[in-house]
């Protein structure tokens, strides 16, 4: 009989594949049964191997048999233990798991319980005596800096500034507008491993910004004759304050240095804050000193100034001469951690924005600050109960900005310095404001007429609504009309080759008037729009060719005719006209029209009387419609800068500008018009958003307009040697104030159009002067007067106040549906003028009917009475309304 363990071995492996907790318990002595194993086949004689084989069968059965009784045995064995072991294990989850959970529940408090001998802990305390070196990168300002001077500064800093024991240095990255700029600032910092932190400059939140316009004295004080007596310097001044929120926000110069401050105190370990500002190099020796001051003093001086001197070439700072400069210039502070004065965020970029906090300190005493200059100013706050707390130590350089005639220690240099920094604020915020405008503005697109509500127009006439074709067929003789006469005006010879020199008209026309003229154009252009006859196009485009060009007008062509011209009929090159980019060309007149004078094209007096916002947007129609070339409306775009420079710059051009009656709106609208034709977005911007100062001046809360009703009266005083007609001067107050109103609606329309200035339409002055609420109390007053008149002053009310009704309802809905910000103040009667248009649009006469008021004013017999108090404004089509205004406006 084997020995027990032998025996265990061997079952183990013949049962190890009907039982896993056997093997596992097992395989613990694998190793020392192979052992034996092996010794008992190496000490096995030979002489057995004959019965061995004798009795294998009965061995086998035998070893059978073992192996089952073993297996039955060792099974029960297992189980007995398991059981056994599985009844403590429970017995001890019982008797432990409640007494664990009462432990839990009646754990003593360690802060009163005896048996809990700890103490709490501490702060860890961290002593304050770091110098934290802040400088505050803002954007380039040309003129006052040269392009780039900021990046380059910042190199030359990170380049030869020396470290300094004790001191982090950090650079915080203010507002700056240009993102490629200011990823390559990032990158400059980040290949240096410097620290910094970023004030983002948010669009969205400076698009809700808007000018300061109504602090001044005098409503349109720009306009004003106090304000044209102020020196040029004065007079910039006065413009800056008009960008104050702007500045605030964009420039950000008080906020980013404010935020340096606050960021050092946030610090456990800072003791001394320097806020520097983005140009200014420490020297070792400067430091130094400094330091050695702020050890002396710092325990009982809470800010320390810093003078400052500005050099004209940086790289003196290389030759190590560090010795004490003259250092005239406004210095820097220091602040101790615990100070609690900080920067006033209400004092802009350029306006004392250092200065001030010095003032309150009282380390500038001797400038007076808190003398009062202008009226419309923010005002300095108090001394501040520190004052004195202050004492002058070190000095620090101010890297060169660019130009040396602004570093230079005079008088002269200072007076530059604040010359070139107020130009180069009002022209980066007027650049900022322009580049946002391009996002959307094109000035192809139209600017007095809704192109959307023209093609909802000419989509009614092609499914055959009855009003819209009435109207379109008026429209359309009326062309027919003008085209009849321009044509024998302009009449071509049988045969252009009998003339000698080749020219296809015999003489030059004479030229129209420029009123007149506008109004023939765009009868013409909607003509051609409405019911797509192109004759009425090519029409237009002659009558523009030879009044504004100086061209002869082009012969007119039938459909098919550029299609069987022979090639060289006109020039040698017309049998490409079918090929390029240009394919297929449709348009019918030749490549070159030739000039038959370069003289000044109009008379500039007419310009100075005519609204051409009509007359620039046909130009536009027309060159859509390929009735004008590309080079002609880039010709055209040339010929309008003229007159736009001339009305900008002319004396007679400013004096319109300071015009407090409607002459004064009709000039804005003229400027706005003419900048948006020539693409000159940031003089549309400023005229756009400076016009709403006329508003206060013109307009009072009522809605009266006191300015156009005196120079009505004195228009009537002038031209009467007798007494004024009463009949007279009511017809004459009722058109000049309907016209005021109209070019008022027509430059609301032309801004809203634009989609890039302020909507003016619910603009509220200071003295609650609204234009539409003006509008709106201007129709209510004749609205209510019409059941009393005549049927002839009936007929010329509503002809007057008609296109402005309806113009008014289009400025009222795009405000209401584009959710334009009002004011809380002026809403609830903002409404009640819209909800009173709505319900009383059709006093005045229904949009299409155009033809009948046309003959109830032909009955009425108006004209003689005051056809010289207009100024012939309704013959010359200066009435400030488009022709067909119905077909271009919305309902």
């Amino acid at each position: 009989m084997l020995p027990p363990f032998l025996k265990n071995d061997v079952n183990s492996r013949s049962s190890s594949s009907t039982n896993t907790t056997v093997k596992t318990e097992y395989t613990k002595h694998r190793k020392p049964s192979q052992h034996l194993d092996m010794l008992s086949l190496d000490l096995g004689p030979s002489n057995k191997s004959k019965s061995f084989y004798k009795d294998k069968k009965y061995n086998l059965a035998a070893n059978t048999t073992s192996r089952r009784s073993s297996s039955s045995l060792l099974y029960h064995q297992q189980s007995k233990w398991l059981k056994l072991f599985l009844i403590v294990v429970g017995l001890l989850f019982i008797f432990g798991y409640i007494p664990f959970f009462r432990f839990v529940k009646n754990v003593p408090d360690y802060k009163t319980h005896p048996s809990w001998n700890l103490e709490e802990p501490k702060p860890i305390h961290v002593e304050r005596d770091q110098i934290i070196l802040y400088r505050i990168i803002g954007n380039d300002l040309p003129p006052r800096h040269k392009e780039g001077q900021t990046l380059s500064n910042l190199q030359f800093i990170l380049d030869h500034e020396p470290a300094f024991p004790n001191t982090q240095k950090i650079f915080l990255l203010n507002r700056i507008i240009d993102p490629v700029n200011e990823a390559t600032i990032i990158r400059l910092l980040d290949s240096y491993q410097m620290d910094y932190i970023r004030l983002p400059f948010d669009q969205s939140e400076y698009e809700k910004l808007d000018f300061q316009l109504e602090k001044f004295p005098d409503a349109d004080f720009f306009h004003s004759d106090n304000y044209r007596r102020y020196a040029k310097v004065l007079k910039l001044r006065a413009l800056d304050y008009t960008y104050h929120v702007k500045n605030l926000y964009a420039m950000n110069n008080n906020g980013g240095r404010n935020t340096a401050i606050q960021h050092g105190r946030s610090l456990p370990n800072a003791k001394w804050i320097m806020p520097f500002d983005g140009n200014c190099y420490l020297s070792n020796n400067g430091f130094k000193e400094i330091t050695s001051q702020l050890d002396k003093f710092g325990n009982d001086t809470k800010y320390f100034v810093v003078p400052m001197t500005r050099l004209l070439n940086n790289s003196v700072l290389l030759n190590n001469l560090d010795e004490r400069p003259k250092t005239p210039e406004e210095p820097q502070i220091i602040f101790r951690h615990d100070a609690t004065e900080e920067y006033n965020l209400n004092m802009r970029y350029g306006r004392r924005s250092k200065l001030e906090l010095l003032w309150c300190l009282g380390a500038l005493e001797n400038r007076r600050l808190n003398r009062p200059t202008v009226p419309w100013e923010p005002t300095e706050r108090p001394y501040s109960k520190d004052k004195g707390n202050f004492k002058n130590i070190g000095w620090v350089f101010r890297l060169f900005s660019g130009n040396p005639s602004q570093e230079e220690n005079k008088k002269e240099a200072t007076s530059i310095r604040a010359f070139n920094r107020l130009m180069a604020i009002q022209s980066s915020l007027d650049s900022l404001d322009e580049g946002i405008a391009r996002k959307t503005f094109h000035h192809d697109k139209l600017f007095l007429y809704d192109e959307q509500s023209m093609n909802s127009v000419r989509y009614e006439y092609w499914t055959k609504d009855e009003e819209v074709r009435v109207a379109i067929e008026r429209l359309e003789s009326k062309a027919e009309i003008i085209l009849e006469e321009s044509q024998k005006r302009l009449a071509p010879m049988s045969s252009a080759t009998d003339k000698q020199d080749g020219l296809p008209f015999d003489t030059v026309p004479e030229k129209d008037e420029l009123g007149p003229l506008s109004q023939n154009v765009t009868i013409l252009t909607m003509a051609n729009y409405f019911t797509g006859n192109e004759k009425f196009g090519r029409g237009a485009a002659n009558l523009i060719r030879v009044h504004f060009l100086n061209e002869y007008a082009v012969e007119d062509e039938d459909e098919y005719n550029s299609a069987r011209r022979i090639p060289d009929d006109s020039h040698l090159l017309d049998f490409l006209s079918d090929q390029g980019y240009y394919f297929p060309s449709l348009s019918r007149i030749s490549h070159v029209v030739p000039k038959y004078s370069n003289n000044r094209i109009l008379n500039t007096s007419d310009l100075t009387k005519t609204d051409v916002s009509s007359l620039l947007d046909c130009m536009r129609i027309l060159r859509h419609m390929q009735a004008l070339t590309h080079k002609e409306y880039i010709d055209l775009q040339a010929i309008t800068a003229e007159f736009l420079e001339y009305l900008v710059t002319s004396p007679t051009g400013i004096h319109l500008a300071q015009m407090t009656d409607h002459r004064g709106v009709l000039y804005d609208l003229q400027v706005t018009a003419m900048a948006a034709f020539t693409d000159d977005v940031r003089l549309f911007l400023r005229v756009a958003n400076r016009c709403r100062m006329r508003i206060g001046k013109q307009f009072k809360q009522d809605g009266t307009q006191p300015f156009e009703e005196s120079s009505t009266r004195g228009r009537l005083l002038s031209s009467s040697t007798s007494e004024v007609d009463p009949k007279m001067e009511w017809r004459a107050l009722l058109h000049y104030e309907t016209l005021n109103l109209q070019y008022w609606t027509l430059l609301t329309r032309g801004i809203q159009n634009a989609g890039i200035a302020k909507d003016i339409w619910h603009y509220t002055a200071a003295n609650e002067g609204q234009i539409s609420h003006s509008v709106v109390a201007h129709l209510k007053k004749y609205s209510d007067a019409l059941p009393t008149l005549t049927a002839g002053d009936a007929a010329f009310v509503k002809s007057r106040l008609q296109p402005l009704a309806y113009m008014a309802q289009a400025a009222f809905s795009h405000s209401h549906y584009a959710q334009v910000p009002i004011d809380e103040r002026v809403q609830k009667s903002t409404e009640k003028d819209r909800l009173w248009m709505v319900q009383h649009l059709n006093d005045f006469g229904e949009r299409w009917d155009l033809l009948g008021q046309e003959q109830d004013m032909e009955g009425a017999d108006i004209q003689q009475d005051i056809a010289k108090l207009m100024h012939d404004d309704e013959l010359k089509g200066r009435l400030g309304i488009p022709a067909f205004w119905m077909l271009s406006s919305s309902p």
